[in-house]
């Protein structure tokens, strides 16, 4: 389903390359990059805040998005949202990170690039970059390289998703909420 807003009638932008299952909830003040891939079950409910998904995204199945009203959950470029987690904004994980399954970004938390974020942690404010974060509440662990390149986990998903999509199994974005720019 995607939908404008019923609160105050806002509607998404969805970049016409992306991947949107069948099931998937989209209402709202939501912008979806291209190349994004949105797997079955998620929810990106822009009813009272702004949620961005940046480009060759990956939001897998039954992640939850929403934010306070007037404030913004932004998820940047190739980034994983793995299975059953959840972003609650004001938030932002930047480009490149991961958040683990059934993780919690909770408000005015952000996941610096190329950082992760374990399954099951809770992340309440602020990290470094490419780090590893783990716990509840999640605490750093590790450093990476900041030449580590995470960009082929999220080109694995996009190329996935747009299997799906060619083979009609994506979900039909209607023409009004298509990126034509």
């Amino acid at each position: 389903m995607i939908k404008e807003s019923p609160f105050n009638g806002t509607t998404p932008k969805i970049h016409p390359t992306a991947f949107i299952a069948p099931n998937v909830v989209i209402i709202g003040d939501v912008e979806i990059g291209a190349y994004a891939n949105i797997w079955f079950g998620a929810i990106l409910r822009g009813d009272w805040g702004k949620i961005i998904v940046g480009e060759n995204t990956s939001i897998q199945e039954n992640v939850v998005l929403h934010s306070y009203p007037r404030k913004m959950c932004k998820i940047g470029n190739h980034v994983r949202l793995a299975h059953l987690c959840m972003c609650h904004g004001p938030c932002t994980v930047e480009d490149l990170a991961l958040v683990g399954i059934n993780a919690t970004v909770l408000q005015d938390a952000k996941l610096r690039r190329g950082s992760i974020l374990a399954a099951g942690s809770v992340l309440k404010g602020d990290t470094e970059q490419f780090c590893l974060y783990a716990g509840v509440p999640a605490t750093k662990r590790k450093e990476y390289p900041s030449q580590t390149n995470q960009k082929w986990a999220s080109e694995l998903y996009v190329k996935n998703g747009q299997k799906f999509k060619k083979v009609g199994f994506g979900q039909q974005i209607p023409k009004e909420y298509l990126i034509t720019e």
